[in-house]
């Protein structure tokens, strides 16, 4: 299964327990956030967030995901740049 459950209804990518088990294990403090507009993760660490959009590889974004501000992550690697001042890459 690729997607699980969230409240309200929604659906969480499953590649999201992997990124948020990996960013806590290098000592990010990690909130799952939802509801139109916003991102699926706040993720905190050395005095920064960093908002972020989980995605499975091959996921697409909604229209109303299509113009967001923070990151797109579809792997740990990605997060982890992200959390460490880089632009996620794609392929990773």
């Amino acid at each position: 299964m690729s997607r699980v459950k969230r409240g309200a209804g929604g659906k969480r990518d499953g590649n999201e327990t992997p990124i948020v088990e990996a960013l806590r294990a290098i000592g990010c403090r990690v909130w799952f956030l939802s509801g139109q507009g916003n991102p699926d993760l706040l993720v905190y660490r050395e005095g920064r967030y960093y908002p972020m959009e989980t995605k499975q590889r091959k996921g697409t974004l909604t229209p109303n995901q299509a113009d967001i501000p923070w990151p797109i992550v579809r792997s740990v690697d990605q997060a982890i740049r992200v959390v460490n001042g880089l632009p996620p890459v794609e392929g990773k």
